[in-house]
């Protein structure tokens, strides 16, 4: 069931439905929208399989997959939408004690996203790793009332935004891309002081 905050943006979500394209190009499927062509592949789920390679080079030990859905980080315990463990509730993880905290396409859906990453970097230990891969600003589809997410986005994260938004909460920010990647995303990383 729909939270009553989406429900008005899910109804317009279905009547712009229409305003995507499918198109086909040199045997590649594609979406326009708004003057952009996205490719297929964003509409498949498992967004982590594109950053992967970067993830394993930050994110060894122990640690928790937010958002993992079908697809957890290898490794990680995965945490989902449950109402005992979610993204704001991570009772069952001792503060301190996690290598890593790993979370793709997930920050996007929070509202109180900040409490979120208080709550993620709280349970890391000193030097561990906080990696999140978040869709691009660029990616028009992926925006709060477009027509693939409605109200399921609550906002449209940036580096510039969460930058000083970790530093400010005891990170240091070792990686991030600014620009987007074949997946219209970008990544940023962070480590907690001591």
């Amino acid at each position: 069931m729909r939270h009553p905050d989406e429900i008005l943006p899910a109804i317009v979500c279905m009547f712009t439905r229409f305003q995507v394209k499918r198109v086909v190009q040199d045997g590649k499927v594609f979406h326009a929208y708004k003057g952009a062509l996205y490719p297929d592949t964003i509409t498949h789920g498992n967004a982590a399989s594109h950053v992967l390679e970067t993830a394993k080079q930050y994110c060894c030990g122990a640690g928790i997959d937010i958002g993992a859905n079908q697809w957890p980080f290898p490794g990680a315990i995965p945490i989902d939408d449950n109402s005992g463990e979610n993204a704001y509730a991570l009772d069952q993880i001792a503060d301190g004690s996690l290598d890593y905290v790993f979370s793709s396409h997930c920050l996007e859906h929070l509202a109180r996203w900040q409490d979120a990453l208080r709550l993620w970097i709280g349970k890391l230990k000193p030097g561990g790793i906080l990696f999140l891969y978040l869709p691009h600003e660029s990616c028009a589809l992926w925006r709060p009332g477009a027509p693939w997410v409605g109200g399921a986005h609550k906002w449209s994260p940036t580096w510039q935004v969460l930058a000083p938004f970790l530093e400010s909460c005891g990170m240091t920010v070792v990686d991030y891309n600014a620009g987007r990647d074949d997946y219209w995303s970008f990544h940023i990383i962070a480590r907690r002081r001591p």
